[in-house]
């Protein structure tokens, strides 16, 4: 009895190997394939962004007897006057705020290597020792960090720019998408032999609402965040806060590390009025940091993407490395789809149900 026991653990173990080796492979695949197409890649990932916020709306319509393209005709009308509200309203600001950054931007490096070195001379008692010699050094790494970040954003500009083709390019794409969706659903079912096809559609649908809820949730609790700060930057007196509040929104996305480069600029620019100022922003968006991560985020992202904080770090490391900032951006839903994976054939391989949605959001890694 105890031999037949060690057999099924030692034979369990291999199951659970060989999907963690699947996975792997599979993931690798995917990654290799993105980076050696990641030129072309931007159009469809816009369009995917249209595809996960259109849907339910385009869908609802649909369900209540409006025809597919009216609908689709309907909710682009509704997304165009929601973006030329917007635009007419806070485009202005943005703009005004971000030619004001950028000719200033020179200034509050200049103030804020002021404040290191001043700390510095200030100390008379700490010359010539280490602590000395590091602030020094903190002190130009600092401004040549601050340097750097000012002579790229002509560049970071032009690129931004120069993406306007897949903007444009991205509600196209999305458009046919959404109009043909039954008809992709039906096709990419048939293209799935018939003995794996049943499995293979409960798969496709549990990547698709883990990648669905990562982007939706996302994306509300970006813009909640980027409100908050706005609104404490604002105020605080720190100027250009609408901008800073807009970039700690979108920088809040990258997990970890985001919230500390999006913030950066909020710092820099209190430190340009006093240190004591750039001492409150930090307090404050730490403060809007714990409110987002006890309250926003665990209510908004309901765990869509439930991941472990190691692999959440490891997966933001290989995408930096591989794809840039796009793929920071895409690192987490490839890794939630890794563990969607994991899951599904890890269950199957219990022989028990198959897991739902909900058991694959609440689970851990």
């Amino acid at each position: 009895m105890k031999k037949q026991e060690g057999i099924e653990r030692v034979k369990h173990l291999g199951i659970i190997a060989w999907a963690w080796v699947g996975v792997i492979v599979l993931l690798s695949i995917i990654v290799f394939a993105l980076y050696s197409i990641h030129t072309v890649l931007m159009p469809f990932l816009y369009a995917l962004l249209f595809v996960y916020i259109l849907r339910p709306v385009v869908n609802f319509l649909d369900d209540k007897g409006v025809p597919r393209v009216i609908a689709l005709l309907l909710s682009y009308l509704g997304l165009l006057a929601i973006l030329t509200l917007l635009g007419m309203y806070v485009g202005p600001i943005l703009y005004r705020e971000i030619y004001g950054f950028i000719n200033k931007l020179p200034k509050y490096v200049a103030v804020a290597n002021g404040y290191i070195n001043d700390f510095v001379h200030a100390h008379p008692f700490l010359k010539g020792d280490q602590a000395t010699r590091f602030l020094t050094g903190l002190g130009d790494s600092f401004r040549s960090f601050l340097q750097k970040m000012a002579e790229s954003i002509p560049t970071m500009t032009a690129s931004i720019f120069g993406s306007v083709l897949n903007v444009v390019l991205a509600p196209v794409i999305a458009f046919y998408i959404l109009k043909d969706y039954k008809v992709i659903r039906i096709t990419i079912g048939e293209a799935i032999p018939k003995k794996y096809r049943d499995e293979g559609m409960q798969i496709i649908k549990q990547i698709d609402s883990v990648v669905g809820g990562f982007i939706k949730g996302q994306a509300l609790v970006a813009l909640s965040v980027a409100v908050l700060c706005g609104i404490a930057l604002s105020a605080l007196g720190v100027d250009y806060a609408i901008l800073l509040g807009f970039i700690i929104g979108v920088f809040n996305i990258i997990p970890y590390l985001g919230p500390i480069i999006g913030g950066a600029p909020a710092v820099i620019i209190a430190l340009g009025t006093s240190w004591q100022l750039a001492v409150i922003v930090i307090v404050v968006l730490l403060t809007v940091q714990q409110i987002d991560s006890v309250f926003i985020s665990p209510r908004i992202m309901s765990s869509q993407v439930n991941l472990h904080p190691v692999l959440v770090i490891f997966a933001l490391l290989v995408g930096g490395t591989l794809l840039g900032f796009i793929g920071m951006l895409i690192a987490i839903p490839l890794a939630a789809v890794g563990k969607a994976l994991y899951l599904h054939f890890r269950e199957r391989n219990n022989g028990s149900e198959q897991p739902d949605v909900n058991e694959l959001e609440t689970s851990k890694v």
